[in-house]
């Protein structure tokens, strides 16, 4: 309770909103609820974003959306029961293979999930597929990025960046979004993701809804920004 607690208001005075202390009250019984279990995001029925942004997921899911996910995993589970198709890419063939499992064995049909692993490119390779991540230094993630160029522009109802090279991600979904459609972006509190675009800020094209709060399993509360094409 006390780490939870130094968490919230260390996020209230990051952004400045003290309605980041009200949420904590309201979202804490969750999350304590999930402190309590084992860390198994596949058998609990809640992508790993902060509880009020899965609140607003409640909202505007229908039957008939198709999304798209960079980095796969329990939202994977959670926007196949609720929406009409998901396409998620996966990097890391371990969980790729697990997840792959997991979906056939709930006999899940409404996915399609595919493993882009990196491709090792001398570090001097100018790109702008890199990911920040240390054990991923020398590998381009451009495959992986470009995935959804093969669909066509303004097909997906939401696209969800949580995978890596995130900053990529954001520029490469942004045409593939329907008008009223999302773009949803997880860790939205790392300024690096975006660089390059301001798209996302210019308030004739987009709506910015900011979700500042706890997360299911760990103590640190982070930001998921939802987007709104216009």
């Amino acid at each position: 309770m006390i780490l939870y607690t130094v968490s919230a208001t260390k996020a209230a005075f990051k952004y400045k909103s003290w309605r980041v202390i009200r949420d904590s009250f309201v979202y804490f019984p969750i999350w304590w609820k999930y402190q309590q279990r084992k860390n198994e995001p596949l058998k609990n029925d809640r992508p790993w974003i902060t509880f009020s942004a899965e609140k607003f997921l409640q909202k505007i899911l229908r039957k008939d959306m198709t999304v798209f996910e960079y980095g796969a995993g329990s939202s994977t589970l959670y926007f196949s029961r609720r929406v009409a198709q998901v396409f998620s890419i996966e990097h890391d063939k371990e969980w790729f293979d697990y997840l792959k499992h997991e979906i056939e064995k709930q006999m899940i049909t409404n996915v399609v999930c595919r493993l882009i692993e990196p491709e090792t490119v001398d570090e001097k390779h100018e790109n702008t597929y890199f990911s920040d991540s240390p054990p991923y230094k020398g590998k381009s993630f451009e495959a992986y990025v470009k995935s959804i160029d093969a669909f066509p522009d303004q097909h997906f109802d939401i696209v969800v960046v949580d995978g890596r090279a995130r900053t990529s991600c954001i520029a490469h979904a942004r045409n593939k979004v329907k008008p009223g459609g999302y773009l949803m972006v997880d860790n939205a509190d790392r300024k690096s993701y975006f660089k390059g675009n301001d798209f996302l800020f210019d308030e004739k094209e987009w709506k910015a809804f900011d979700f500042v709060g706890a997360v299911p399993y760990q103590f640190d509360f982070t930001k998921t920004l939802i987007v709104r094409k216009m």
